[in-house]
């Protein structure tokens, strides 16, 4: 279960801490948070004898202010004040001497501390004097013009919903997967419990036709949340089974026996159980795939870390462990059911974030992945598969500046016989902007980007597909917006494409994000469907009426304008 921290702020000066550190590791706070009343500041209670007030230098200091207007300077000359962190806050990791470490993951050095509150010091940092330059007229036009597209827009195909059956209500989020589990000749969708609604995973029975319906399930007992879903045959007898990313707590396999039963097999996956000490302190992943990476006949799993999050407290001693959750992990399935973990080394990636995609991209013969990334500016996104099942990371130059790469896709494109990468991105280059760029696999290891589509703001492209829609053999391209809009682009076969208007498929309602889309030929004619999963939630302070439904699922499929109904 995802733990709810609301409670009341901490001193007026450790906001500004707290909230800078909150925007840099979650989407968003406790609302609530800001009207909550701040515990009583305690300016020089537990100073040094030697350290008198002074008088602070006028040089422009808008940072954290003693509530008495006082500051102390200490034997290095450092000024400071003393502050409170109040206990009922939360669980703290205590590091040894007077550091100690807030849930917040800010370390405070403590002077004292007494049943309700720590007294730690805030040193006044001096501004930084920096020389901005304003972007020449000649870079403006660089920059706007590497961002001009020029996809033809165009009225092809129309689109019928063929999702009845599938949940119009709740956040279901992030990930999911289309296979065949009950061997009946028809794809179904395999998505972990929504957001918000504590249960098992869900799959939902497709018959061929547009209509589903939840099968009848019996999963084992387990922490289960809302996360990734990915399908394979881990144990190769031919039964599928299936994988989930546990948002905070790790992972999970469970094996299945094609009849609707399932039970676990996740001896060696990082997991951790409630009440059993560290909870949420290892590896988690909302991005998975499945795929046979060593190649023995047995499907593996291929996790990206979900990235670093607060504090959480164990429950052997009320202390806190800093949790994080960075780079790629590879678990290779064995013989016995369990799990064998492969990774770069600690700490060797600072990539987190939601999105994969598996193709062989180097032509070895062996599955390479691609990852997005929620820290801004990396490139490093592109993992090519070694013999000895460690891999290489390789940077993509062609990806925008401080972009954030929130979709990714591979395909080919261009018809070449080599993989290209499809990126959903939100850049920031003098100001925000939104889009898909192609990513061309040239001979040499090289790349050819070419936009697809952008639109200012920060939006973002949030999900990202491949398949053929209309039955022509060459690739098209689906994306999600973070507004709800879904974009559709016909590709040719040789690298081009025409922009979709999409006729049948609106903006979902109340801008819910899109979070999942993925093509599969659903009716068996040779053409792939559209799914989608759409989430969010308002905010009182933020906006109360963002996706007031909480989301859903829907299908579509696609025919031709001149023969739509």
């Amino acid at each position: 279960m995802t733990r709810n921290f609301s409670t009341v702020l901490p001193s007026r000066a450790t906001v500004p801490l707290l909230l800078s550190l909150l925007l840099l590791t979650v989407a968003a706070g406790p609302a609530s948070a800001a009207k909550a009343k701040a515990p009583k500041a305690a300016a020089g209670k537990t100073a040094s004898a030697k350290d008198a007030p002074v008088v602070a230098p006028d040089d422009g200091y808008t940072g954290p202010m003693p509530a008495d207007g006082k500051w102390l300077k200490d034997e290095q000359g450092r000024l400071y004040f003393v502050d409170t962190f109040e206990k009922a806050w939360g669980p703290v990791q205590r590091l040894g001497g007077r550091m100690v470490r807030t849930r917040f993951g800010i370390p405070i050095e403590v002077l004292k501390e007494d049943d309700k509150y720590f007294y730690y010091k805030v040193y006044r940092v001096a501004p930084v004097a920096s020389e901005i330059h304003e972007p020449s007229a000649a870079d403006v036009r660089r920059i706007a013009l590497s961002y001009d597209v020029k996809t033809p827009t165009g009225h092809r195909l129309a689109f019928t919903a063929w999702g009845d059956g599938l949940p119009r209500q709740g956040q279901w989020r992030n990930g999911f997967d289309i296979a065949d589990m009950n061997k009946d000749g028809h794809l179904d969708i395999v998505h972990g419990p929504a957001r918000k609604s504590p249960g098992v995973p869900v799959i939902f029975l497709g018959d061929g036709k547009g209509h589903w319906h939840r099968w009848q399930t019996r999963f084992p007992d387990a922490p289960y949340d809302y996360g990734d879903a990915a399908v394979g045959d881990f144990d190769g007898d031919g039964n599928l089974d299936l994988a989930l990313g546990v948002h905070l707590r790790g992972l999970l396999a469970l094996k299945g026996d094609g009849k609707g039963g399932f039970s676990l097999m996740s001896k060696g996956l990082d997991m951790q159980y409630p009440g059993q000490g560290d909870d949420a302190s290892g590896f988690s992943s909302r991005a998975l795939a499945t795929t046979d990476w060593n190649q023995d006949g047995r499907a593996d799993i291929v996790a990206l870390g979900e990235g670093p999050r607060l504090n959480v407290a164990s429950s052997r001693d009320g202390s806190s462990t800093v949790a994080r959750s960075y780079g790629p992990v590879v678990y290779l399935s064995q013989a016995d059911g369990s799990w064998v973990k492969k990774q770069r080394g600690e700490n060797s990636d600072t990539v987190f974030g939601d999105a994969l995609a598996i193709a062989d991209f180097n032509g070895d013969g062996r599955p390479d992945f691609l990852t997005g990334t929620n820290h801004s500016g990396l490139k490093g996104l592109l993992h090519l598969a070694r013999p000895d099942g460690s891999w290489d990371v390789v940077e993509l130059p062609e990806i925008r500046p401080n972009a954030s790469i929130w979709a990714v896709a591979a395909a080919d494109f261009d018809g070449d016989g080599r993989v290209d990468l499809a990126i959903g991105y939100l850049a920031s280059e003098l100001t925000w902007r939104s889009g898909v760029d192609v990513l061309f696999n040239r001979p040499g290891g090289k790349w050819e980007r070419r936009g697809l589509a952008v639109l200012d703001g920060r939006e973002g492209v949030t999900a990202l597909a491949a398949g053929d829609l209309n039955g022509d053999g060459a690739r098209d391209l689906v994306a999600l917006t973070g507004e709800g809009q879904t974009w559709i682009f016909v590709g040719d076969g040789k690298g081009g494409f025409t922009r979709e208007d999409a006729s049948g498929i609106q903006q979902y309602p109340d801008r819910c994000r899109g979070y999942h889309v993925a093509l599969a030929d659903l009716d068996g004619d040779g053409k792939d469907e559209i799914v989608a999963a759409f989430a969010g939630e308002g905010s009182s302070v933020y906006d109360p009426d963002l996706c007031s439904t909480g989301g859903g699922i829907l299908a579509w499929h696609a025919a031709p304008v001149s023969t739509a109904p």
